[in-house]
C-alpha cells in the first residue's frame, strides 16, 4: 500500500507519510534539521558508496495539485504551504500532486534544497537537490530525520508522527529498558543500536567535525524493525499495535552519500548526515534516497535496498 504526503509541520519543516488505510499510524520525515555540517576538505570515497542506478531528474511538475483528503483536523495536515513571513529565516514551501507526488523546497542562507517525494509499494523514492548560494570547498552534510513517535512520547510531537509499535520509548515504557528497534549493517551483520544517542561514520573513515563516532558501518542504511509477535506478551501488542494483523514491520531509510547515521534523540527518531559537498556558489549536486515501509523483517528490506541501490553495494 502506497503512502499519502502531506505537509505537517511548518516549524519543523516536516511532512509525514500516512497510509489511508491505518490512519492512526503515520511516519514524519524533518528534510530541514539544524546547519549543515562542513569540513576544509572534501571526504573522500562516497563516489563510491551504494547508488541507483542513473535515472531522469524528477523535479518537473505534477500536474494538478491534490486535495488533502479527510484526517483528523487536530492534526493540521496540508497538502499545500507556502511560507508567508519573509523574515523567516528557512522559507518552505510544499505541494502536494494528484498523482500522489509531492515537492518541497526550502531556502536558506547558505544554501536552496529541492525534495521530491514519490510514494511506492515499500515506501517513498527521495530525491533532494541542493544548490550552495555560497561556496562550500569541503563537506557540506545536511541532517535528514525519520522520526517514530509513540504515546510515551510528548504529545506535541503525534501530529508529526505516530507509529508506537516502531518507538523506542513506547518499547522502553512498556518494560524493557534496555532494548532498542534500530540496525545498520557492520562488516557484512546487523549491528544494534545502543540505547543511548549514538553516531556511526560510514566508510572512507573520516568522521565528520563536531560529530563524535562510535565506529565505522558499512554503509547509510538504518532500520527500525519491530519484535516479532512471539516474542513478548500480547499485551503489549494490544497497547501499541491494537487491530493490526501483521507479523513484523521493518522501516528505515537510505541516502546515497551519507556519511553517519544516529539514533535515539527527544522525537524517537533516527538521522542520515548526506554530503553535498564540495561545491561551488551557484552549483548544484542531486542525489537519491528513500523512505521503507513494509511488512517483514530487517532482512526482506535489505533484500529491496539491493535491488534499489546497486551499484557499489557489493552484496553488503
Amino acid at each position: 500500500m502506497q503512502p499519502t504526503i502531506v505537509f505537517s509541520s511548518p516549524g519543523k519543516k516536516s511532512v509525514t507519510f500516512c497510509w489511508p488505510e491505518t490512519p492512526d499510524h503515520y511516519v514524519g520525515y524533518r528534510f530541514v534539521e539544524h546547519q549543515p555540517h562542513t569540513s576544509s576538505a572534501p571526504l573522500a570515497g562516497l563516489e563510491g558508496s551504494p547508488k541507483r542506478e542513473p535515472s531522469p531528474d524528477p523535479s518537473a511538475a505534477r500536474g494538478a495539485p491534490a486535495a488533502l483528503g479527510e484526517w483528523p483536523a487536530e492534526r493540521q495536515w496540508r497538502a499545500a504551504y507556502a511560507e508567508a513571513n519573509p523574515d523567516v529565516p528557512v522559507q518552505v514551501a510544499f505541494q502536494a500532486y494528484a498523482d500522489g507526488t509531492a515537492q518541497a523546497r526550502a531556502i536558506e542562507r547558505l544554501l536552496e534544497r529541492e525534495i521530491t517525494f514519490h510514494p511506492a509499494d515499500d515506501g517513498v523514492w527521495l530525491w533532494m537537490r541542493l544548490t550552495a548560494r555560497e561556496a562550500f570547498p569541503g563537506a557540506c552534510a545536511v541532517q535528514q530525520c525519520l522520526r517514530y513517535t509513540g504515546a510515551a512520547n510528548q504529545p506535541k510531537r503525534r501530529p508529526i508522527a505516530h507509529v508506537p509499535f516502531l518507538s523506542e520509548f513506547e518499547l522502553q515504557a512498556a518494560g524493557w529498558p534496555e532494548q532498542t528497534l534500530t540496525f545498520a549493517r557492520q562488516a557484512g551483520a546487523w549491528v544494534q543500536f545502543p540505547v543511548q544517542q549514538t553516531l556511526f561514520h560510514t566508510p572512507p573513515g573520516v568522521a565528520l567535525p563536531g560529530l563524535a563516532s562510535a565506529g565505522e558501518v558499512d554503509h547509510g542504511l538504518i532500520v527500525r524493525e519491530t519484535l516479532d509477535r512471539q516474542s513478548v506478551p500480547q499485551w503489549y501488542w494490544d497497547q501499541v499495535a491494537p487491530r493490526t494483523r501483521w507479523e513484523r514491520i521493518a522501516t528505515g531509510m537510505y541516502w546515497e552519500r551519507t556519511v553517519a547515521l544516529s539514533n535515539r534523540h527527544p522525537a524517537d527518531c533516527v538521522h542520515a548526515w548526506v554530503d553535498f559537498g564540495p561545491l561551488a556558489a551557484g552549483q548544484s549536486r542531486s542525489v537519491w534516497g528513500k523512505f521503507y515501509y513494509l511488512e517483514g523483517t530487517k532482512d526482506d528490506l535489505l533484500a529491496c535496498w539491493r535491488r534499489d541501490f546497486p551499484e557499489g553495494n557489493r552484496n553488503v
